[in-house]
């Protein structure tokens, strides 16, 4: 009986270790994202109106559903995303606004994603601003997206078929729209695009009359009452800066596509993930990663005519924090001190033409043959970047072929 206790409670203080090691990696990972509050930028209100002349860009409220004299009334929002790196992966997204105002009881109020821009003007209705005011250039009304050049494509504005969150809305007080697979979504398609950050209607029941509620907008005279976008981000990002030996000449580096792959720090290295971007005429480029967690990884930079180079060491990555690297300031910053001194820079090896990662007479005869028939354009065996084919070429992988330069690593 003793026996049958000691192994009793042996198991529940095993199962409550696990448990708080469990909850304790749960912990980490809600630190490992990054959450962002974002106040709305634009918001206004459709009031139904044939003519559209009525508006509501600089009021302290906006408005959904129908009136009781049968007017219809669907509200814009918009929020500046461009607090968020552009490598951010969206986990969560909500939005929460204050009701102030209620002609009805529980009604829906949904969210459409906006389908082309609209503007918010200075038009201020007084009062309750349940009736909107005379339209101001640049407003959206019920006809105009901006008034009164641009139109709709429909009257009552161009939004979605698709519902991206909804919510029952009833007495005064706060609510909060999400997270919703399609409001992640959204946001994430106005983050790769900002250019089509239209933002969302809000469209309240419009089925019957006196349904209206009114919404507090960011020039609401509240500060506490403002709409709020709450974003939930995770970033694995990298600004590297890496020259590629023929195409830097002491000024500038002509700009080429590499990959980035980070790869395990212990054996056998495996690929955890990879990127590709642009080294700009500064060396610079910024490589964004959507597979990696925060952890430490080799860097390994892979150019198409270049020998492939390692960071001397695993780099921390960490979460919602873009990480630096730099090549070219010291040898001992790749693996090996596989770097080559170039007009006070320090680069990656050129001349692995058939990227076999060793630059040897395969390579020569490859810049050879090429220069022999003054082959140009955006070919491998250009090693300069300058779109031909020629003896500079030939000099850097014949003096690089002699001193069997090839790929270092772990």
């Amino acid at each position: 009986m003793k026996t049958k206790n000691n192994s009793q409670l042996l198991f529940i203080f095993a199962f409550l270790i696990s448990g708080l090691f469990l909850t304790a990696l749960s912990v980490k990972d809600s630190f490992s994202q990054t959450t962002v509050d974002i106040t709305a930028a634009n918001d206004n209100t459709l009031y139904e109106d044939a003519n559209g002349l009525t508006s509501n860009g600089a009021g302290q409220y906006f408005f959904t559903g129908m009136t009781a004299q049968s007017s219809i009334r669907r509200g814009l929002i918009k929020f500046d995303l461009s607090s968020i790196p552009k490598c951010a992966v969206v986990t969560s997204v909500t939005l929460k606004l204050h009701m102030s105002k209620t002609i009805s009881g529980n009604k829906t109020v949904e969210l459409r994603k906006l389908s082309e821009s609209w503007g918010e003007s200075t038009s201020a209705p007084g009062g309750e601003e349940g009736f909107g005011a005379a339209a101001e250039p640049g407003d959206a009304t019920w006809v105009h997206r901006f008034f009164d050049t641009e139109n709709w494509g429909r009257d009552g504005g161009v939004f979605s078929t698709t519902v991206s969150a909804s919510l029952p809305v009833g007495g005064v007080g706060f609510y909060t729209w999400g997270s919703t697979s399609q409001m992640i979504n959204d946001v994430q398609d106005w983050l790769n695009d900002s250019t089509s950050n239209y933002g969302w209607l809000l469209l309240g029941d419009e089925s019957a009359t006196a349904t209206a509620k009114r919404f507090d907008t960011h020039e609401n005279i509240t500060s506490a009452n403002r709409p709020v976008l709450t974003v939930t981000y995770n970033l694995i990002s990298l600004n590297l800066t890496s020259f590629i030996e023929g195409f830097w000449n002491g000024t500038s580096m002509i700009s080429d596509t590499a990959r980035v792959y980070l790869r395990n720090a212990a054996s056998p290295y495996a690929v955890v993930d990879s990127s590709k971007s642009v080294l700009n005429q500064n060396g610079l480029g910024s490589f964004c990663f959507f597979t990696a967690a925060g952890g430490n990884y080799y860097i390994v930079v892979n150019h198409r005519n270049s020998i492939e180079t390692w960071s001397k060491l695993p780099v921390s990555f960490v979460n919602g924090v873009s990480t630096v690297y730099n090549f070219s300031t010291a040898a001992n910053k790749a693996y090996g001190d596989n770097l080559i001194l170039n007009a006070a820079k320090y680069c990656i090896y050129g001349g692995d033409v058939n990227k076999d990662d060793i630059i040897d007479a395969s390579d020569v005869s490859d810049v050879d043959n090429d220069a022999l028939n003054a082959v140009s354009g955006y070919v491998k065996t250009d090693l300069t970047g300058d779109d031909f084919v020629d003896s500079a070429d030939l000099s850097i992988v014949d003096n690089n072929s002699l001193n069997s330069i090839s790929i270092q690593r772990p």
